[in-house]
């Protein structure tokens, strides 16, 4: 724990609920949010599969009955189930439908492409290669398009076979927009996935239990208020929202999202901090009863303007000129006054709750800005520095070239999986193009669908796929023995051999689904061409092919995974601290150079990445991984000094006091640097290794204390020396934070 940021914001009292009988509430709690979670998950798996069979039937027998246009029966079919099925998109109903109906112009393209690129093995096979790589990598722009890019895929793989058809290219798009089209209306009007709370709301709530903290200025804190500040922050934790409502796109408006989310979370845990800290016969100081009434108003204004949503024009929306200029007097002479008052341990105690004020009132400034940004007024980006706002005044194009650039690099996992897909995509349209195989189609689907981040997943995968497939193909071949040619009974036994498998396959396992799969396929290929028994056969060994060359390409390309990944982005992270506290420091001692977040937010974004995938990962569990998130707080704790140092009022005049602030920077940045070397020699923290981890060296603070000059009561440049001071204080808190951080992930890795 810091020394001066003081106990850990979820330290504050918590309704009793111990003992026996408490054991038992929390028990039956327990079972009822499981049960909840599986009922809805099971709902949601019901519905999906009943909106893909009855689109994908209704496209189907439409055009294949109806107008009798086999080609487009098949591509509206395959359209339906690759985008609903196949691809994974997030949200609502409604937020699915908008979706799919946003990837018709990309389907358009990649429908085209592949009917024109089948004129040579060689052509499809670099298509793949392309394409492939494109669109797994636009995952990186948001959670809706990474859903719905296998989806995307399968509208390449499937025109780019022989026969090469162009003048079929009509039926082809045609039965795509069909099929997109019944889609998105099955998610928006059957059984629709039900709408979640809009994220601006949460922010919203986050704010107002802000507020509701701020307005707390002494005596015992309501258990109620300290309840739903918890509460409101965990609902914007990244676990705890929908996919597709979290801020994770480039645009301007998620940017400044995710901005205020960073902020409000932030101004949650001072002020639950700053209470939990005082007992309830403290008797806070004016100026900070004066501040906190402040950081109360601009919350409150705050969650106002988002839930009431309109766009603001420039002055208009939650000000934070008030809050500023009540927190520069703090920031300034009061807290000056107020040490020369105290001595020893108790300028400690003042330094740690002043601390807590401060950056709480920051938070509800940057709260303040990130909202105005948000809601539409761009002047933000001209605030003074400090604030971390420069991405306002960028064009969008500028912003999406960012994000995309950002994992452009092999050590980025998103690049990685991008790389491995488009090789075994490739790959296997190469080997079915060469040998000719019969349904070559179903190879690169089994290629799509069980190629893995790991060796180890792919495998597993692998025999599931192949155990599933060799049941559905020995039902499948019984079933057209039987059956024959009469296509009624397809017809008849098509949705409901569709409803089942994609029931089946979300809730029993891969095995489940590839073999349901087998028989869907067998019941529509009888109704769009003569077929015999041996079908079932063919199916299976294209599953086969496409599985071995789905294997060759995990364990050719970046086969561990994540494992040892998530340990270089740790590593650069340490780096990308080590270096943000060196020309932080800089800036705060000599006032040089410009503050640029650019390097320690990419390292920020490739360690969340690398974490995200290594914890979906099957590993070996007897063996616990670190505590990484811990690197993580202390990479969002050097970007939030980065932001707000440089923009301070004031500047540190005394030469012994610039000389200790420098040491004190360069001895910490070290430390991170030691342990970006032990991470990148694949050695374990508690271990013994080649590079030996250096101990986390506390700060000085009485050292510097002793050495700070006082300021006189009657000093002409009174004013400047207390701004100095008071930006010093601050630049010891941010390192004392960084130390502890360190600290911490040496104790519990």
């Amino acid at each position: 724990m810091s020394r001066l940021q003081g106990a850990s914001p979820r330290s504050g009292p918590r309704p009793s609920d111990g003992g026996p009988a408490g054991m038992v509430r929390r028990r039956l709690r327990y079972l009822l949010a499981h049960g909840r979670h599986d009922l809805r998950a099971h709902r949601s798996v019901v519905g999906n599969a009943l909106r893909v069979t009855v689109a994908s039937s209704v496209a189907f027998y439409v055009c294949r009955y109806a107008l009798g246009l086999t080609v487009m029966s098949v591509y509206a079919m395959f359209t339906v189930v690759s985008l609903g099925v196949l691809a994974r998109i997030p949200g609502s109903g409604r937020q699915r439908a908008t979706t799919v109906l946003m990837a018709i112009p990309a389907g358009l393209a990649l429908v085209t492409l592949g009917t024109l690129l089948a004129v040579q093995t060689w052509a499809a096979v670099l298509g793949m290669l392309v394409i492939g790589f494109l669109v797994a990598y636009a995952g990186t722009t948001g959670p809706r398009i990474a859903g719905a890019a296998p989806g995307m895929q399968l509208l390449y793989i499937l025109p780019c076979f022989p026969p090469y058809a162009p003048d079929a290219l009509g039926q082809r798009l045609s039965g795509f927009v069909l099929g997109a089209v019944l889609l998105a209306l099955a998610q928006r009007f059957l059984v629709p996935e039900p709408d979640t709370p809009a994220f601006r709301r949460l922010l919203a709530d986050a704010a107002d239990a802000a507020a509701r903290l701020a307005d707390h200025h002494g005596g015992t804190l309501p258990v109620q208020t300290l309840t739903r500040a918890h509460e409101t922050g965990d609902a914007l934790r990244p676990s705890r929202v929908p996919p597709a409502d979290l801020p994770a796109s480039p645009t301007l408006a998620h940017k400044a999202m995710a901005h205020a989310t960073e902020a409000v979370r932030t101004l949650l845990a001072r002020l639950e901090a700053l209470h939990a800290s005082v007992g309830p016969r403290y008797v806070y100081h004016t100026e900070t009863v004066v501040l906190l009434e402040s950081i109360g108003d601009a919350a409150r204004e705050a969650a106002k303007a988002l839930r009431r949503g309109e766009r603001l024009r420039p002055g208009e929306g939650p000000s934070a000129a008030v809050l500023q200029s009540e927190l520069a007097p703090v920031r300034a002479h009061r807290a000056v006054d107020t040490l020369e008052r105290l001595s020893g341990d108790d300028r400690l105690v003042y330094l740690r709750r002043r601390s807590q004020v401060v950056q709480a009132a920051d938070s509800a400034v940057v709260l303040a800005l990130a909202t105005r940004l948000l809601l539409g007024d761009r002047s933000v980006g001209l605030s003074p520095a400090g604030h971390g706002f420069s991405y306002a005044r960028a064009r969008l194009h500028e912003l999406w070239w960012q994000r995309l650039t950002t994992h452009l690099t092999p050590r980025s996992v998103i690049f990685q999986n991008a790389c491995r897909f488009a090789l075994g995509l490739a790959a296997a349209r190469a080997v079915a193009g060469l040998l000719d195989l019969q349904h070559g189609f179903w190879v690169l689907l089994a290629t799509l669908t069980l190629t893995r981040t790991t060796s180890l997943e792919t495998w597993s995968a692998v025999r599931q796929a192949l155990a599933g497939t060799l049941v559905g193909a020995v039902l499948a071949g019984g079933l057209l023995a039987l059956v024959h040619d009469r296509d009624m009974v397809y017809a008849v036994v098509l949705p409901v051999v569709m409803l089942v498998a994609f029931i089946a396959g979300p809730l029993r396992g891969l095995a489940w689904a590839q073999g349901g799969f087998t028989l869907v396929v067998a019941t529509l290929f009888a109704q769009v061409s003569p077929v015999t028994w041996q079908l079932a056969p063919v199916r299976l060994v294209d599953v086969l092919v496409g599985s071995l060359i789905g294997l060759a390409c995990g364990l050719v390309a970046w086969p561990r995974g994540a494992g040892r990944e998530v340990r270089r982005s740790m590593a650069g992270l340490c780096s990308a601290i080590a270096d943000a506290i060196g020309y932080t420091t800089a800036r705060v001692v000599d006032h040089s150079g410009s503050a640029d977040c650019l390097e320690i937010n990419r390292a920020l974004v490739l360690a969340q990445e690398s974490l995200a995938q290594y914890h979906c990962e099957l590993r070996d569990e007897s063996v616990g991984p670190p505590d990484w998130p811990l690197v993580l707080v202390a990479g969002a704790d050097a970007r939030r000094g980065e932001r707000l140092l440089p923009g301070r009022p004031g500047r540190i005049a005394s030469r012994e006091v610039r000389a200790w602030l420098r040491r004190a920077a360069d001895r910490t940045a070290a430390d991170y640097r030691s342990l970006a070397r032990h991470l990148r020699a694949d050695g374990h923290l508690r271990a013994d290794g080649e590079v030996p981890l250096v101990a986390a060296r506390p700060l000085d603070i009485r050292a510097l204390l002793a050495v700070a000059p006082a300021v006189p009561r009657h000093c002409p440049d009174r004013e400047t020396r207390a701004l100095s001071a008071a930006l010093l204080l601050d630049s010891v808190i941010w390192l004392d934070a960084l130390t502890a951080d360190l600290d911490r992930i040496r104790q519990e890795m």
